[in-house]
Formats: structure tokens, sequence, C-alpha cells
């Protein structure tokens, strides 16, 4: 994996040193970027921070009138508290290159899986949510070693992924109308393989719809399917309204699993958050509502927490 990452790396550079010399505006794109970001929480009692940068680039260049090539690659860097046991860490969030036809996008790399456009309906807080689809490999948000296929057509998107990493097999298909303006619904399906690491597979069925209208946002997402070949069902709800430089939100993640109660989420969390020019400043609070809230469960996702986070983005 590690010479396909750089194999990307450089075929992300290539884009960038063409566009340098490239003369037509209208059809080349690139861009580089990051973001600065640290957040405390005080779990049960409990006080953690951790700080994180992250480093981006990413491209287009027209190849000719048929084909345009594409490619990103984005770093992040994490520093954990003083008090916790983890050690600093970097990892590739991004890291893929393809191409974009008439036809639709065809890319490789480190990447969304097909149903990530879908579990982002409700994944848009700016900590508590999204934390019920990340069990199986196929419908996490990304994945290493992915190809992905997406096209557009009107009113339709239609995504399809294969997990194609030698210890982790899988993949996923993606289906979404927009039924009008404001209101747009999609259909999923991911499966992840039985592997020499995990014995038993994985798979999750998902509907979805959102609402948009005059910075009010309201959507839902329901699964159903195995993880580990024990049955789960799960429900995500994501409510926010912006109002000038404020957004405030509030999130709902449930996930009940038959066998393994390790797996189990089930909290509420209120979001307010304000965002002038690259600066977010933003706090939370989560309130948990399953039998046992102590940090001490050993699944902070099921204690009450207080959150502060700040972020610089440019």
């Amino acid at each position: 994996m590690k010479n396909v990452n750089k194999a990307l790396s450089l075929t992300l550079t290539a884009f960038v040193s063409t566009a340098a010399v490239a003369n037509d505006k209208n059809t080349n794109e690139f861009s580089f970027g990051g973001r600065v970001e640290a957040q405390s929480f005080l779990t049960d009692s409990v006080y953690n921070d951790e700080f994180t940068t992250r480093l981006h680039g990413q491209g287009k260049y027209q190849l000719n009138d048929a084909i345009t090539a594409v490619g990103k690659l984005e770093l992040e860097s994490e520093i954990p508290s003083s008090s916790s046991d983890r050690s600093f860490s970097d990892y590739t969030r991004y890291a893929y290159a393809g191409v974009e036809t008439a036809y639709g996008a065809l890319t490789y790399g480190t990447q969304d899986n097909a149903v990530t456009y879908l579990t982002d309906f409700t994944d848009m807080a700016e900590v508590y949510s999204g934390y019920t689809n990340s069990n199986i490999l196929a419908s996490d948000d990304r994945a290493e070693s992915t190809l992905l296929y997406s096209v557009t057509k009107g009113d339709v998107k239609f995504n399809a992924s294969a997990n194609l990493d030698e210890n982790e097999k899988g993949g996923g298909v993606m289906l979404a109308y927009q039924l009008r303006p404001d209101v747009e619904v999609s259909a999923g399906y991911a499966n992840t393989e039985a592997t020499r690491y995990y014995s038993d597979s994985s798979e999750v069925y998902m509907l979805g719809a959102r609402y948009t209208k005059d910075g009010f946002l309201l959507s839902g997402l329901v699964q159903k399917g195995t993880v580990f070949d024990d049955d789960f069902n799960a429900v995500d709800a994501f409510a926010s309204y912006g109002f000038g430089d404020n957004t405030v939100s509030l999130s709902y993640n449930y996930l009940s699993a038959d066998a393994n109660e390790n797996l189990d989420i089930n909290f509420l969390a209120f979001e307010y958050g304000r965002y002038f020019g690259g600066v977010a400043l933003y706090t939370g609070y989560k309130v948990a509502l399953g039998s046992d809230t102590s940090a001490s469960a050993g699944k902070n996702a099921n204690a009450d927490e207080f959150m502060l986070g700040a972020r610089y983005s440019f």
C-alpha cells in the first residue's frame, strides 16, 4: 500500500507540474490547502484533548475533449493529549487518481466508498455524527485500495465501489434521486467478505433522505444487516439550522447488535458552531441514552460528554 500511495502522490505531483505550464485556466483546476484543529473533551469527569493537522492538494487536468485526469492527496497528523496512552500518528486520508468522462468518473486509491454519499446525509455534525456506519469496511467513510465509479445524470446519481485490499475485500452500490430541489432520497448496499483476519462477513442495507431549505437541514438514515455475522439495525437522524455565521444542530445515533453489545450506540447530541472566514469555533454536549453511560464502559460513544473545538482552514 505504501508503494501505491507513493505512485498516487507522484501522479498528483505530475498533474500540478503540468498545470504550471498550462494556458487554459478554464479546463484545469488545482488547489492546495489544509487545516489545524484543537478539540477537548470532558467525558464522565475524565478530560482529554487532541490536536490535528491536515494538508491536501487536488487537481483536474483536461487531457483531451473527452477525458479529464483527476487526483487528490490529503494527509493528517494527530497529536493526542499528554494523558493519553496513544502516541503521535499520521495517516493518509485520501490518495487517489483517475479520470472523468461524459460517462462518469473512475478513480482508484484511498478514497470514499460508494455509500459514503448516502451516509453523509446525516454525518454533518462537527463531532457527534457518523458513528453507526464505521464497523463495516465497505460502509465506512473511506477505504484503501478502492476502485470507485460515480456518474450523475440529471436528478439521478449512481456510485459503485470495490475494496480490493488483499486482507479487506468488499464493495457497495448507491443510488440517489433528487425528488425536488429541496428533497433527495437514496438507497445503498455494502458488503465486506470474510478474510483471514475477519472470520465472519458483514453486510448492510441502507435507506436515507434529506430535506434542505433556507439554511435548514433535516435528514435520516436507516440501516439493517449483519456485522461479523451478528444481526444489527441502526438509525441516524440529523437536524441543523444556519443563521448568519451561526449553526445549531441536533443529532441522534442508534445502533443495536443482537449478540455483541460492545457495538451498541445510543445517544443524542447538541452542537453550536460559529464560522467566520477560515475560523470555526464550536461546542457540544452528548447525552448517552443507554443503560451504562460511564466512560469506563469501554465505549466513549455511550458516555455523557462535553466538547469544545476550534479550527482554522487555509
